[in-house]
Order: structure tokens, then C-alpha cells, then sequence
């Protein structure tokens, strides 16, 4: 007896020492947000892009805004304002150019005489504004990219400098600010990678925080409910509240930043840790009420839950592991902590919680009977319903599985760059105003490659490249494009006076004096960011709306198929790149990699579960109630038309390895009993009672701690609460009326030989 306090009193003293080392390292955590992070690393795709923007520029170090006027954008006052907000804006350290009508001037020549580069817009005469706006309206790219539908808001493209830090970007978006409030711009809207970055890093701060206190207050409830007590409430709040400490700590000490997915970790924790502390306490209260001791009683939960609870981590912690099989680092980095969380769990349930069971005196709720609880008097008729319609809950779970597998086969895989935002969120309406308004913010990116012996700049070959940006402006639904294709034929226009008509390829003579002209007076090197110094390679660049993934990809075909036709491959080819490009291309691959993750995962569970049991069918039997809640899953989404994205598919993952659980303590239960001699019937009934109790406790713990996630601003993190949420309760239902009916049907037979 002295003994095993010694052990609980130094065991208690290294989980203090190590929980300060971690309080310490806690304050290290950051929070980062870079949708780059989810490019696959090993893609060749991701290292074409790379060389592709080293060549030229980035694709989406930008900063859109709009500002508004009520009447039009043809009013002095108005026009004087953008000029001068635009001017100083300018200035910033952080910006590197702005383009924006009140700047921006045209070189026109006739054949008599040469107009030196004249203003769009000539602001400080308003009595040439209507000669001005009808000669701006033949200029597509000037009304295309800067003026709304409405020609009551002027936009800003706001060019800054490459890769800003979280604590730049919000530097940018502060100056901003300032000079919109110091010219008194009532109404504006502004969108880019800079803005969502701040957004995105401070909700995820804010909202880690709201689901640390959210789960503290769910878990309090569940346990006060399950065990009236304080020493129910705060013993396993105690065990709980570390993991979340150790896990956490651990992230700051390997210098492991919280990214977009990685702010559900607190609930996964909280619930996950709560799952095992309430099976061994439960187990330890049932002892103790049979009249056990409180050190035997430990011993007994001990041994009787603790490899169940093994089993149960390590499970879990697979399930996890498995999301290393999908290309893309925020994702591998949700599999890697959470899974080592899980561990981090269970290693303080079997030091921590047994510690203080052995120091701390037996609560007085053991007292109570078995029989007189009000689980017993839920769970016996519950079970002897189940016994009595075997047969139809048997029927009633074949006709869901088929249901859901057809449910499962109308689910659709799409992806949107603002999907994580609900639909009334502020920011993403801010980004629809600009794909509606304007050209949109995601980036188009075409890139040219000539073939050797050729230049750029012959004439055969943007002959082809011409032909490639009438399909983009036509049949593709790019607005404008910005290529040295449009810079000839804004020349073409400009040396024939500024006439409509003559925006358009020139011949080939034209065009060769065209190009020896812009390249003299090109004294900025604003062609650098079309075409490379060795003429070699160029680009097609252009914005368009957040049209999703599979809209895209149709029309990236018929652009595939257009250039296979009609392009000459001996003169030059052409790649689509560029982040939009990227992230479709991953979020295609997705589905792919997480199903054999999934796979993987049923695999070695079946393994571990097969070690457990040591008999094929009882696997077999084990796994079906598992890949039920799973289908059906499927069929949810298919139904409600809710599509396959990065959250909605890591919720397959995350819930098998959680659901899996409750059937191997239900299993590891019935095989004890089955081991003492106890007949099918019986051994399955003491199961029913006595682990159908902390099965429904922790389901609901768990469900409960999930649908905390409702509640957060991120469409990606709400649908992994609910859909997790409803698998669970599936499970559960799973677990406790369809696996006892297979047993009875399929593993009695067994049981007579």
C-alpha cells in the first residue's frame, strides 16, 4: 500500500515538473495562415511555378480597392480625392506601384502630329469629362479592371512588396485605413491577400481561445451530469486540462505554428482526453460500488480498461497518422500533433489520473448501488428491446446501407478560394463585390515557353500567342489580359490615333516597329514582367471570379483542347500555372489520397482489433458498424449538396478514428466476459450495462464538444463540428443496436462448436 503511493507521490511530482516546462513553452505558440502551405511540395507543378514567378513577379502580391462615390465617378471633388489618395498611397515603404485611372495616361499619334501622353481622365476639367468617359468606355482595359458596372466606384490595384509577414500585412492594411479615413471615403471595399491574411490569423486566434473556454465549460457540464460530485468534476477536468497544456507546450517547444485546421485541436484534445478519463473512472466507480477496495479498484480498471484505452489511442492516433498520406503540409501537420496529442493523452491517464485516484481519498458517489442508478434503469430495456427486434433493426440497417451508398454516390468534389468563410461573412462578401463589380481577385496564370530557335518576339510566334488570348477573352470569360499580345495592341491603337477599331494585333511590319519603339522608351522595365530577358518565356496573366474548382477545370479543358488544335507546338507551348492552378490541382488530388488514408487507416485497425480478439470474424462483425456511420456520412453530403472540400473530407478520417473507439471498448468488455466462461447472451448483456454506460457518456462528450465548432466564423471548421457531430451519434446508435444483432446472428455459431 505505501508502496504504490511512493510510486503515485514521484509520479505526480514528474508530471508537475514536466506540465511547468510546457506552461513555459505555451507562450511560444503562434498562429500563421498561408494558403501556399497547402501546395504539394513533391508536385512538379509546384517547382514550375516557382521558376515561373522567378522569371517574373509573384501572382498575388496585391491589394484591390475600391472607392465608392453615390453619384459617379465623373465628379471633380471625387476624382481629386482618389488622384490625391491614390498619389500619397504611393509612398508607402510597403507598396510598390498603383494603378488607378486618375494616374494613368495614354500616348496616342496620327499621322500628323504626335499628342504627348495625355491623362484618361483630365480632372481639373470638368468640362471634358463626357469627351473623356466616352473615349474611356472604348478602352477595355481601363474599364474592365477600374471601373464598375455602375461607373459610380473607381479601384485601385495596389502592387506591394513580395511575401509580407502577417505583421507587414497588417502594417499595409493600417495605412490603409488611415488615408481612407484622412480623405473621408464613406464607402469602399478592399480584398487581397493581404487583408484575409490579418483576417484569417486573428479569427484563428480568437476563435482557439473561444474553443479552449467552450470546451472547459462542456466538459464541467458533462461531468457534473455523469458524476454529481466535485471530486467528478475537477479530477478529470485536472487530466483534461494538461493534455490540452502538454500538447499545446509541445507545439511551442518543436516551434510548430497553429495553422487554419490545426485551431480544432483544443476540441479534439479536450474530447479525446475526456473519452479516456471517463471509461477508466467509470470503470473504477463500478468497482468500487462491487464492493472492491479503492487501491483494487484501480488495479481492476486498470487492467480490464487500460488495454482497451491502448487500443482506443492508438487507433485514433492511426487515424490521424493516415492524413500524412495527403500532399499538403497543414493537413500532414493536423495528422502529426493531434495524433501525438492523443498520445500525450493517454500517457497522462495512465499516470496522472491513476496518481491521484490512489492519493486522493474514494469519492462518497460510489456508495450508490448499481441497480439503483439511472443508467441501469435506461440501459436494461433498452437492451431487451434490442434482443426482441434483432430481426427488423438487422432488416432496418441493411435498407440505411443501401440508402447511403447511393446517398454517397451523389456527392460532387468542388473547392472555392473563400470557402472557409461563411456566406453572410463580411470579407467574402467584400471579395464577391470585386468578382462581380470588377475582374475579380483570383489569379490567371498562363505560361509561354518558346521553342529553341525561336524569340518571343517573332512575329509567327505571338501570332500564336494572340490566338491563345482571343480564346482567353472570349470563350475562356477573362475579361482582360495582360500579355505582350495586349501591349502590341494597345500600341496598334496609339499610333493610329487612339481609334476603338485599331485595338487589335497588328501586321507583321507594325508589330516589328512597335516593339523596337516600346523596347527604347521602356525605361521602367515593365516589359520584364511579360516576357524574360533571353526571350525565351512569357506570360499571360489576368484575374477572374471565384468560380470553383470545377468550373475552372471545364474550361481549363476546352483551353487545352483549343491549343492541342490550333496552336503550332513547333513555335511554342503553354502551361497553366499560378496559384489558383495549384490549389485546384491539390484540392483535386485530395479525395484520392485521404480515400487510401481512409483505407490505410480500416487496415491497421482491423490489425490491431484481429491482436485484440484473435478471430477473423470477430473483426469482420467489429468493422461493419464502423464503415456504416462512415457511408452514411456520404450520403449526407450528397443530399444536402454539400460538397467534398478539404473539410468536409477530413471529417472521414477524423471520424473513424474517434467512432472506433466505443467499439473496441464494447469488443475488449465482451471478450472479458466472454473469457469468464458467460455465455453470448449474458457476457453481451454485462457489456449493454455496465461499457454501454461510458459509451454514451463519452459519445455524447465528444458529439457535444465537436458542435461547439457551430459556432465558428470558418465554413471549414463548422461543417467538421457537425458532420462530426452526426457521425458520432451514428456510431453510437451503431455501436450499441446494430453490432450486439450481428453478433447474435453471426458470431453464435461459434460459440456452439
Amino acid at each position: 500500500m505505501g508502496n504504490i503511493k511512493n510510486i503515485a507521490k514521484i509520479t505526480l511530482a514528474a508530471v508537475l515538473l514536466v506540465s511547468i516546462f510546457f506552461g513555459f513553452m505555451i507562450t511560444k505558440v503562434e498562429f500563421d495562415y498561408d494558403f501556399e502551405a497547402f501546395f504539394s511540395k513533391t508536385d512538379p507543378e509546384t517547382e514550375f511555378f516557382d521558376e515561373h514567378r522567378k522569371r517574373f513577379e509573384t501572382d498575388n502580391d496585391f491589394v484591390l480597392i475600391s472607392l465608392i462615390n453615390d453619384k459617379s465617378i465623373f465628379d471633380q471633388d471625387y476624382l481629386e480625392k482618389v488622384d490625391a489618395f491614390t498619389k500619397e498611397l504611393k509612398d508607402d515603404s510597403l507598396v510598390e506601384g498603383v494603378q488607378g485611372l486618375t494616374t494613368m495616361k495614354e500616348f496616342v499619334k496620327t499621322d500628323l502630329f504626335t499628342i504627348p501622353a495625355r491623362p484618361y481622365i483630365r480632372i481639373d476639367e470638368p468640362s471634358k469629362y463626357a469627351i473623356d468617359s466616352a473615349r474611356i468606355y472604348t478602352h477595355p482595359e481601363i474599364y474592365n479592371p477600374f471601373i464598375d458596372k455602375s461607373g459610380t466606384a473607381l479601384m485601385l490595384n495596389v502592387k506591394h512588396k513580395e511575401y509580407l509577414s502577417k505583421e507587414k500585412c497588417d502594417l499595409l492594411k493600417e495605412s490603409i485605413d488611415d488615408l481612407l479615413l484622412k480623405y473621408e471615403f464613406h464607402d469602399y471595399k478592399y480584398a487581397g491577400r493581404t487583408i484575409g491574411m490579418g483576417y484569417y490569423v486573428d479569427k484563428m486566434v480568437s476563435e482557439t481561445a473561444m474553443f479552449i473556454g467552450l470546451s472547459f465549460i462542456l466538459v464541467i457540464f458533462f461531468l457534473i451530469l455523469a458524476f454529481r460530485s466535485n471530486w467528478g468534476l475537477w479530477l478529470p477536468l485536472t487530466v483534461v486540462g494538461m493534455s490540452m497544456l502538454w500538447i499545446l507546450g509541445f507545439m511551442g517547444t518543436v516551434g510548430e505554428p497553429i495553422n487554419l485546421i490545426l485551431t480544432v485541436l483544443p476540441s479534439i484534445i479536450f474530447v479525446v482526453a475526456m473519452s479516456d478519463v471517463m471509461h477508466l473512472v467509470s470503470k473504477f466507480l463500478e468497482e468500487l460500488r462491487s464492493g472492491r477496495s479503492k487501491e483494487d479498484a484501480v488495479k481492476t480498471a486498470y487492467k480490464e480498461v487500460g488495454k482497451a484505452t491502448l487500443l482506443t489511442s492508438l487507433t485514433t492516433a492511426v487515424g490521424f497518422l493516415t492524413l500524412l498520406f495527403v500532399d499538403m503540409q497543414p493537413v500532414q501537420a493536423f495528422g502529426i500533433y493531434t495524433a501525438i496529442g492523443v498520445l500525450l493523452a493517454f500517457v497522462l491517464a495512465y499516470t496522472l489520473l491513476p496518481s491521484l485516484l490512489v492519493l486522493l481519498p474514494a469519492p462518497k458517489v460510489a456508495a450508490k448501488k448499481n441497480k439503483e442508478t439511472l443508467w441501469y434503469r435506461v440501459l436494461h430495456p433498452s437492451f431487451l428491446w434490442m434482443i426482441r427486434k434483432r430481426k427488423q433493426l438487422l432488416i432496418g440497417f441493411v435498407i440505411l446501407l443501401g440508402l447511403s451508398i447511393y446517398g454517397s454516390t451523389l456527392v460532387v468534389a468542388d473547392y472555392f478560394l473563400l470557402e472557409d468563410l461563411k456566406k453572410e461573412n463580411a470579407l467574402r462578401k467584400d471579395y464577391q463585390y470585386f468578382d462581380k463589380e470588377f475582374m475579380g481577385l483570383r489569379p490567371f496564370e498562363l505560361a509561354i515557353e518558346v521553342e529553341e530557335g525561336h524569340k518571343i518576339t517573332d512575329y509567327e510566334v505571338l501570332s500564336e500567342i494572340n490566338k491563345v488570348e482571343d480564346f482567353l477573352t472570349t470563350e475562356y470569360d477573362l475579361k482582360q489580359c495582360f500579355s505582350i499580345v495586349s501591349v502590341l495592341k494597345l500600341a496598334n491603337r496609339s499610333w493610329n490615333g487612339g481609334q476603338e477599331e485599331y485595338y487589335a494585333f497588328p501586321e507583321k511590319e507594325e508589330a516589328e516597329t512597335y516593339l523596337e519603339k516600346i523596347e527604347k522608351r521602356d525605361k521602367t522595365g515593365q516589359l520584364a514582367v511579360i516576357i524574360d530577358s533571353t526571350k525565351q518565356y512569357g506570360r499571360i496573366a489576368s484575374t477572374m471570379g471565384d468560380v470553383g474548382m470545377l468550373e475552372v477545370n471545364r474550361r481549363n479543358k476546352k483551353l487545352t483542347a483549343f491549343i492541342n488544335e490550333n496552336v503550332n507546338a513547333d513555335l511554342v507551348s503553354f502551361t497553366l500555372t499560378g496559384t489558383g492552378h495549384l490549389l485546384d490541382r491539390n484540392m483535386s488530388q485530395l479525395s484520392r489520397s485521404l480515400f487510401w488514408g481512409l483505407g490505410l487507416a480500416v487496415g491497421i485497425v482491423s490489425l490491431l482489433m484481429g491482436f485484440l480478439f484473435r478471430s477473423v470474424k470477430m473483426v469482420i462483425i467489429a468493422m461493419i458498424p464502423n464503415i456504416l456511420p462512415l457511408v452514411m456520412l456520404g450520403a449526407m453530403l450528397g443530399f444536402a449538396g454539400v460538397e467534398l472540400k478539404v473539410s468536409t473530407a477530413l471529417v472521414f478520417t477524423i471520424s473513424f478514428g474517434i467512432a472506433v473507439d466505443d467499439t473496441i471498448h464494447f469488443m475488449s468488455k465482451l471478450k472479458i466476459e466472454l473469457n469468464k466462461g458467460r455465455s453470448l447472451m449474458f457476457a453481451m448483456r454485462r457489456t449493454f450495462l455496465s461499457t454501454g454506460r461510458a459509451i454514451v457518456l463519452t459519445t455524447f462528450v465528444l458529439a457535444a464538444g465537436f458542435l461547439m465548432l457551430v459556432f465558428s466564423e470558418f465554413l471549414g471548421t463548422f461543417y467538421i463540428g457537425l458532420l462530426i457531430c452526426c457521425t458520432l451519434i451514428f456510431a453510437l446508435i451503431s455501436d450499441l443496436f446494430f453490432l450486439p444483432v450481428l453478433l447474435i446472428y453471426f458470431f453464435k455459431s461459434k460459440k456452439k462448436k
